[in-house]
């Protein structure tokens, strides 16, 4: 199940959408007692200044944090952690979040991706043996996949594993790069090139191993500087002939490829919840600068233009939330494929906490751009969201063509039938039918409380139109649409609205019905708030796909390459470094 997918279609899974999930009640007192255990020890022993300062997160606090039993979360109480469900392991991230980015980063490496391939999986006898000391935090995990030449492009990784019969292991070599954990992990994920039979034929494809830094040559590099996230471990990670036995590989021999996607689906889910921490507490430290903050005898909290930036805050943290935890509803389901909704919430979530510390540290004016406080800090911190876990831009290009299988397989067997008309008649009629369909009746939407119904109309509309623009798109382009990235991007840009009104529209729903007060109400006016920008955007993105300036862009783009970066032809270049 995918509420996402359906959109390109032009349907509306319904039975996804609602009603919105909620946690269990005994999961919502462990996430609030944990989360005021949290509170505590952060106020105690964490000093979020220092980490940065010096670019370490003392052993004391990870220490700490293993105790109250963060770091095994989602790991079943057979293999020695809590058993928490998704949702659950998202408030906690969430919250820790809130704390310092630097442990949460830290976190997110060993939990959301480090140990989720072999929690995913892993053999029975593989789980047994590696998850109980990574649950109680005695070792990290870590994720290897990135290497000098293969980020984004992860199929291209040049780590090559070679199996010897005699010892029944494979002997690995190669480096990865920028490996969060990579200075202090014991335990590595590792991705390497394998030769495979295929159709005969031997070619190399990706495996992936459990990789425990015991086997031997196994090294790490210096600690890399960066721009923010100082006190998380970033290394590269060395194997020279590292013999990992033949019962570590993780999964299939050949198909890591599909491990690496599956445990970066959750990896982008978890990094989205704690981008909702961050807008959270964005949003609460701009509001108590916005109220203390006097100009002209005033409040800058009274005037407009700050009432607006505190009010979008809010309405993000809202939406993202709602994306959020639609989504870890739809994992904790256990029949849900929610690798576009786990992109989605990445997206959007990473740009949201990235513009809410922007704006909050120009709220605070000129004392927001110094280093005494905690502004410039976590702006430098959210930075990074934007790159993790697969680049902003690549996931909307996968959030695009990957929504574009369906009605891409639709259109096919549609032209095939056009060849055949007499004997493909069921084809030809049931499009027909779809077509006039999407023309005549939008997708439906169950029976909403009458305070939301009117807010949820134009999600019918624009899923309706979303569909007859993608089907436009691939006439138009057909397999072409793959090197038409603007208009893959404009599909992508309208995806996400459509899944941030959707999530918005289930979750004030079920917010309205629970309360007919002012907690009601105040779910019907975010949402009527989020979705008429929402819906105003995907009208925009959805003609665009069509009428265009791409051609001029393109020429433009040229230009700049052709002079080495002149802004315009015939000018002579400045500033080169």
């Amino acid at each position: 199940m995918s509420v996402v997918r359906p959109f390109f279609m032009g349907h509306i899974e319904s039975d996804g959408l609602f009603p919105y999930p909620e946690i269990s009640p005994d999961e919502a007192e462990t996430a609030d007692i944990l989360g005021r255990s949290l509170d505590q020890f952060a106020e105690d022993h964490i000093d979020s200044r220092a980490i940065d300062t010096e670019g370490e997160i003392p052993t004391e606090v990870l220490s700490g944090l293993a105790e109250l039993g963060i770091f095994g979360i989602v790991v079943p109480e057979a293999y020695g952690g809590f058993g928490g469900s998704e949702t659950l392991y998202a408030k906690i991230f969430e919250k820790v979040a809130t704390i310092d980015t630097s442990i949460v980063v830290t976190l997110g490496a060993h939990q959301s991706i480090g140990l989720k391939g072999i929690l995913a999986y892993g053999t029975e006898e593989q789980k047994q043996r590696f998850l109980p000391p990574l649950a109680r935090g005695d070792q990290f995990a870590a994720f290897a996949l990135t290497e000098p030449g293969a980020g984004s492009d992860a199929a291209s990784i040049q780590t090559r594993a070679v199996y010897d019969a005699d010892r029944d292991a494979y002997i690995l070599n190669g480096t990865k790069i920028w490996i969060t954990n990579g200075g202090f992990a014991e335990i590595f994920t590792v991705f390497a090139q394998t030769e495979v039979e295929r159709d005969g034929e031997r070619v190399d494809r990706i495996t992936a191993f459990v990789v425990p830094r015991s086997l031997g040559g196994v090294t790490s590099g210096p600690e890399e500087h960066k721009l923010g996230i100082r006190g998380s471990s970033t290394t590269e990670v060395h194997f020279e002939n590292t013999v990992v036995p033949a019962d570590h590989v993780l999964g299939e021999v050949g198909r890591g490829f599909k491990v690496a996607m599956g445990v970066l689906n959750s990896g982008r889910l978890g990094l989205a919840a704690g981008c909702v921490g961050g807008i959270k507490d964005a949003l609460a430290v701009a509001t108590r600068a916005a109220t203390e903050r006097h100009q002209f005898d005033r409040s800058i909290a009274s005037f407009e233009m700050t009432q607006r930036k505190l009010v979008h805050m809010a309405l993000e943290a809202y939406a993202c939330e709602s994306m959020v935890y639609l989504t870890t509803g739809l994992v904790d389901r256990g029949d849900a494929d929610y690798s576009l909704e786990s992109a989605i919430c990445k997206v959007y979530c990473s740009e949201a906490v990235w513009n809410a510390t922007n704006e909050a540290l120009q709220i605070a004016g000129g004392m927001g751009y110094m280093q005494e406080n905690e502004y410039e800090r976590d702006l430098r911190d959210s930075r990074i969201n934007l790159i993790f876990e697969g680049t902003n831009e690549i996931l909307r290009l996968y959030t695009a063509l990957a929504g574009l299988e369906e009605p891409g397989a639709h259109l096919r067997a549609v032209a095939k039938a056009l060849r055949d008309p007499i004997n493909q008649l069921g084809v030809l009629s049931e499009y027909a039918r779809e077509r006039a369909r999407r023309t005549l009746v939008n997708p439906d939407l169950p029976e909403l409380h009458p305070d939301v119904e009117a807010i949820a109309d134009p999600l019918s509309e624009y899923v309706a139109d979303f569909a007859g623009a993608v089907e436009w798109a691939l006439r138009r382009h057909g397999e072409k649409i793959v090197e038409r990235q603007l208009v893959l991007e404009r599909i992508a840009a309208a995806a996400i609205d459509l899944y941030r009104m959707a999530a918005v529209i289930s979750r004030a729903d079920r917010g309205r019905r629970a309360d007919d007060g002012e907690r009601g109400e105040a779910h019907v006016r975010r949402a009527r708030l989020i979705v008429n920008e929402a819906w105003r955007n995907v009208r925009r993105n959805v003609a665009t796909v069509r009428s265009n300036l791409d051609d001029d862009v393109r020429v433009v783009a040229s230009e700049l390459s052709d002079s080495g970066g002149v802004y315009l032809p015939g000018q002579s270049r400045v500033g080169a470094r």
